[in-house]
């Protein structure tokens, strides 16, 4: 039988990743408007221009210059790296913008923090397409499910460093997103239960659902990775979860999680959806969310859609 390994237990978390339910808003980095001539100058870039989905894709960053947009990035950048991991970006609505417009403004905002990963392709639309993650090889994005606390990813080898979500409409009712600290969480772990940190640092087989990757017994064996590690995918802390693809990881390679892992798990989860940590807010049109994928595990509850209007996000990967 192969071993898993056992991480080693980082010896400090940077104070400015920790946040709960309670003081997330109160820091003002974390919640940012757009300035008006920013508003004004997109408004004046995009009156004339062609945007499809090749002039998307060709895009690179400072192709078109618009107003504040480099400072912008720059501010989302900093907290997202040393500050909250989170940031809620507001004062662009959909009732002011196109849906081009605010894809080429959104993605003009990733390129200019980093290079898109294009896995699932630069912009993937986050809709329900009326299938079940659970019973078919479908991300969780492509249905209304709640997805539970998670980070994206769980290839190992595939780890972006930011995670965005553009809203371009939103859900009739439900749909709300849930952020949490992963810092907070590990350290909360530490002050109350080490016993079930240290469970959290050894290695855990995620399931493959990347399209388009052989899903072989050597392949999940080489798919394992821990929760919590420092120094596998950053200098820092990095947290990495969904419970459901560790428990069908394990349950694919035929190697049944323990008593102890099943019960580490649940005290994880227990501390992830627990409202002194969890922050739910609603994302409107227009509305972008920030998050490191290091640090921030996100959620968003289950929805009913107007048939007229289906709610309707896109994603990005940044590598930073």
């Amino acid at each position: 039988m192969i071993s898993i390994k056992q991480h080693e237990i980082a010896s400090a978390v940077p104070g400015f990743f920790l946040w709960d339910a309670e003081t997330l808003w109160s820091r003002p980095t974390s919640r940012v408007s757009v300035q008006d001539e920013t508003v004004d100058g997109l408004k004046e870039v995009t009156a004339s221009l062609a945007i499809d989905e090749e002039f998307l894709d060709r895009y690179a960053a400072g192709d078109l210059e618009i107003p504040g947009l480099p400072h912008l990035a720059n501010q989302i950048r900093q907290e997202l790296q040393q500050g909250s991991g989170v940031v809620w970006l507001q004062n662009c609505t959909g009732t002011e913008f196109t849906e081009p417009q605010l894809r080429f403004f959104y993605l003009a905002i990733g390129t200019a923090m980093g290079q898109t990963m294009g896995n699932y392709g630069r912009l993937y639309d986050v809709r329900d397409y009326g299938g079940s993650y659970k019973t078919e090889r479908i991300p969780v994005s492509q249905t209304r499910a709640a997805t539970g606390f998670h980070t994206d990813s769980s290839a190992r080898n595939t780890m972006p460093d930011i995670v965005a979500l553009l809203c371009l409409e939103p859900a009739q009712t439900g749909g709300e997103s849930l952020v949490v600290s992963g810092a907070t969480i590990h350290e909360e772990l530490r002050r109350t239960n080490m016993p079930v940190l240290t469970s959290l640092y050894r290695e855990f087989i995620r399931d493959i659902v990347t399209p388009g990757t052989e899903k072989t017994q050597d392949a999940l064996m080489d798919n394992r990775f821990p929760v919590f590690s420092q120094g596998l995918y950053s200098s820092e802390l990095s947290f990495r979860y969904m419970r459901f693809w560790i428990e069908k990881g394990h349950r694919e390679a035929k190697m049944d999680l323990t008593q102890a892992d099943v019960e580490a798990l649940d005290v994880l989860d227990g501390l992830l959806e627990s409202p002194q940590f969890a922050v739910r807010f609603r994302l409107e049109a227009g509305d972008q969310l920030w998050v490191n994928n290091h640090i921030v595990a996100h959620n968003r509850t289950e929805y009913e859609e107007d048939p007229e209007r289906p709610r309707h996000f896109v994603r990005m990967w940044i590598s930073t």
